[in-house]
């Protein structure tokens, strides 16, 4: 009985810990932000004449801000890279939305990414578009590459790196999971009067660093893909879609896009996408909302309508970040050796490490309360789950 009334009363006290903590990566760990402005992670061609002629290019630097929680100390943090909407001809790295998700996800743990990408095209030629659209992809190509290269200096991990966009951003990071040097568009290359230029390889753009170029998973806001033949059986990147059904800027299911003037080709949107990752069996969910229009959580190109975001803002943020959270962390809270299972493995494993005799581990997995410490605490807490 006495052993019993201890067990309760440690298993009270931790209660109490458990309920009151902070979860990194669930919810904001840090107060403050640090923020690194126009950090540059390539340079390439851009369309700087009014966008009209692909001929006439310049190069320029391309920049990112990057967000920190001040005074994280942790090492081998996950990035998010954030892209704007606008069409891949208007919008910026400091809109509202972006600026927000990338303080937000800075003060839950993770090194926050806005990034800049080359913007603008003939808005009178679906040719000029397509380019448009490949340039972006370059960039983002050109980011993650980057991020890889420095993952030492800025505190990262290498395989942990998501992209997360809106509208045109949202297409960018579905293309660069599942677009291959195959797939390139033949407006790409050079065109049949020599003008334009061969924008290269997806790659070859950007700066030189050699690195996979695909994220771990993707967060898509009311995007799409060019090509659904892009997704092919054995791609295995996760993505997690939100898209308004009443959308009439980037349709749900296919149509032309941005109907708001731009001429871009015909794309296939979330719904269509999904089917198509469903039938491949890639991990991916679809969250569609009845009724809703384009930027639905309180945005037009990225900046608040009514002065700050709505309750669909809220709803997209726990889901999204739920979703990479089950990413990161695919196994049950106490499975320590991440076998699938809790059981006396665990026990035993999570007390080699309470005596310091084994320091390869995961810290979720063996601080069950979320104070920060694995210790004795924990250990009772895994001892009372495992014998339930």
């Amino acid at each position: 009985m006495k052993h019993h009334a201890l067990i309760n009363l440690f298993m009270m006290t931790l209660f109490f810990s458990f309920t009151f903590s902070q979860v990194r990566y669930k919810q904001e760990v840090f107060s403050e932000v640090i923020k690194t402005e126009d950090v540059v992670y390539g340079n390439a061609p851009d369309i700087p004449f009014n966008f009209a002629f692909e001929w006439f290019t310049e190069d320029i630097d391309l920049t990112m801000d990057i967000y920190e929680g001040d005074g994280d100390t942790l090492t081998n943090r996950p990035v998010i890279i954030f892209m704007h909407s606008g069409a891949f001809f208007e919008g910026s790295n400091e809109a509202d939305d972006m600026v927000t998700l990338s303080n937000s996800s800075a003060k839950m743990g993770y090194v926050a990414v806005s990034l800049t990408y080359r913007l603008g095209y003939n808005i009178f030629s679906s040719y000029s578009a397509e380019r448009a659209m490949y340039r972006a992809l370059q960039d983002v190509s050109a980011a993650v590459r980057y991020l890889r290269e420095h993952h030492l200096d800025y505190r990262i991990d290498y395989n942990n790196i998501f992209i997360w966009g809106s509208s045109a951003g949202a297409f960018s990071g579905i293309h660069l999971s599942y677009m291959e040097e195959d797939d390139r568009m033949e407006s790409t290359f050079v065109n049949n009067w020599g003008w334009d230029p061969d924008l290269g390889c997806i790659d070859c753009s950007g700066n030189d660093f050699d690195h996979d170029r695909k994220p771990r998973a993707v967060v898509a806001c009311w995007g799409g893909i060019y090509n659904l033949d892009w997704i092919n059986e054995g791609d295995e990147i996760p993505v997690v879609m939100f898209h308004g059904v009443a959308d009439s800027i980037v349709q749900f299911n296919e149509g032309y896009p941005f109907t708001n003037g731009y001429l871009l080709p015909w794309l296939y949107g979330s719904n269509l996408v999904h089917n198509r990752l469903d039938s491949l069996n890639i991990q991916s969910e679809l969250h569609a909302e009845e009724g809703l229009p384009h930027e639905y959580w309180g945005t037009f190109s990225g900046d608040w309508i009514d002065g700050g975001p709505n309750e669909y803002f809220y709803i997209i943020k726990e889901d999204a970040f739920s979703f990479l959270f089950d990413i990161l962390y695919p196994f049950q809270l106490g499975d320590v050796d991440n076998d699938g299972s809790v059981n006396f493995l665990d026990i035993s494993n999570l007390s080699s490490i309470i005596i310091g005799n084994n320091n390869e581990f995961e810290p979720y997995y063996t601080d069950l309360n979320f104070d920060d410490n694995t210790d004795i605490f924990d250990l009772i807490m895994l001892i009372d789950m495992v014998s339930i």
